[in-house]
């Protein structure tokens, strides 16, 4: 194995948090998950509702689905609009895009995403369902965490 390839394999390589007190704190809230391929295509798939959205690497080996991962956590207002925006990370260059992790996490995994979302009342309830599944799951391509985590995670 050459440089190169010892690069490209380090350039892939994520950082997961488990951190078993998050999940001892969150509401686990009841979701019903419609779960489509990314991009969809069509993308008439996704409904012009609000609602929570996760970005999921499903690598389909073996039939492991622990194999799996988590990778963002979302809301929308509007979740048919939502996708746009992500679809068209896709065809953009990188120095063009505004959001430069989102941009390399669906530009290095495309192919092997899954689209999972679940409709919500409104926006205010997809905001609270959101910051459920943040605070207990804590993804690596969403940025924000609490102080408490953040202070974890320096400390390593």
């Amino acid at each position: 194995m050459d440089v190169n390839d010892l690069a490209i394999i380090e350039s892939h390589k994520i950082e997961v948090m488990f951190y078993p007190r998050s999940w001892e704190g969150a509401e686990n809230l009841t979701l019903e998950w419609n779960i489509v391929n990314f991009p969809p295509t069509p993308r008439n798939l996704i409904p012009h509702r609000s609602g929570v959205y996760a970005f999921v690497v499903e690598p389909d080996l073996f039939s492991l689905v622990p194999a799996n991962g988590l990778f963002y956590i979302g809301k929308a207002t509007n979740l048919y609009q939502r996708i746009g925006a992500y679809i068209s990370e896709l065809s953009k260059d990188f120095e063009r895009s505004t959001r430069p992790h989102i941009w390399n996490m669906l530009n290095r995994w495309n192919g092997h995403f899954k689209y999972y979302y679940s409709i919500t009342e409104n926006v205010e309830v997809a905001e609270q369902v959101e910051e459920e599944m943040l605070k207990a799951l804590r993804p690596p391509f969403n940025k924000q965490y609490d102080a408490e985590t953040s202070q974890v995670m320096r400390a390593f």
